[in-house]
């Protein structure tokens, strides 16, 4: 798919730019016939099952078909984005940095959703913590750059549930129950995002330390994605190995107190 202006085209051609990373010259499906697994020697073993995956992404076709350059054009996000610009007061296009904003919370609530309604909620273990990853990173978006401290993305489950009740109707059947779910984790999250983005914000260095990043994961619920992202944002990076000496470190403490 080729979204460049015909200047462009006539310029270089389209199908020297495939696979080259350009952001307007896309791929949109791609046949792979799954026939073998490959082992850790190198050789190849015989699927029991063989199939063709066809690597065709939903919101690339969208693109192609409405004529847009970006995913979040489509009709699949504006929906949500409309309703963050009316709640926030923000412009979409008004700075990069709101629109990055308003870009995750309305992809990582169209996740979200789907995800609860088909019966994986929040939790701090396997699948759920994923969830709630995703929840609260796009919370801090929020928060930070919409300058939104109350819970409102709750309420862009009557934006979704009816955009896409024809085709997930499991979502608009249980649209008060998803929207409660993700009210009580904005609620509980929100509480103390304040605080711990107030203490990363105090730092001064351009490396944080494992123990700092440890305790906004164990004090504040910051999971150590979110503060590695907001780290990179700040030109600063984390301590790894000694986030992962206390983790290990509270581990053996939690085991030695079991019995």
């Amino acid at each position: 798919m080729d979204l460049r202006s015909d200047e462009e085209r006539k310029k270089v051609d389209g199908k020297t730019l495939v696979n080259e990373s350009h952001p307007q010259v896309i791929e949109i499906w791609n046949n792979v016939f799954m026939e073998f697994n490959r082992k850790s020697d190198g050789s190849l073993e015989p699927l029991p099952a063989k199939h063709v995956d066809t690597g065709m992404g939903f919101e690339r076709l969208c693109m192609a078909m409405q004529g847009k350059i970006s995913n979040y054009d489509t009709d699949v996000f504006t929906p949500s984005i409309q309703f963050i610009e009316e709640t926030s007061g923000i412009k979409y296009g008004a700075a990069e940095k709101t629109d990055i904003a308003m870009r995750v919370i309305a992809d990582h609530i169209r996740a979200i959703s789907f995800a609860i309604a088909d019966g994986q909620l929040p939790s701090n273990n396997k699948a759920g913590y994923v969830i709630r990853r995703i929840l609260r990173r796009a919370l801090r978006y929020n928060f930070t750059f919409l300058n939104i401290k109350d819970p409102f993305m709750y309420k862009l489950l009557k934006v979704i549930s009816k955009q896409f009740e024809n085709v997930f109707p499991e979502l608009h059947a249980q649209e008060d129950f998803v929207a409660r779910v993700i009210q009580e984790e904005e609620i509980s999250f929100l509480r103390t995002l304040d605080t711990g983005i107030k203490k990363f914000e105090a730092l001064n260095t351009k490396k944080i330390a494992g123990d700092f990043a440890f305790e906004l994961y164990d004090t504040y619920g910051f999971p150590i994605d979110l503060t590695e992202l907001m780290a990179r944002e700040n030109k600063m990076e984390v301590d790894m190995d000694g986030f992962n000496a206390c983790m290990e470190e509270q581990k053996s403490f939690e085991k030695s107190n079991r019995y």
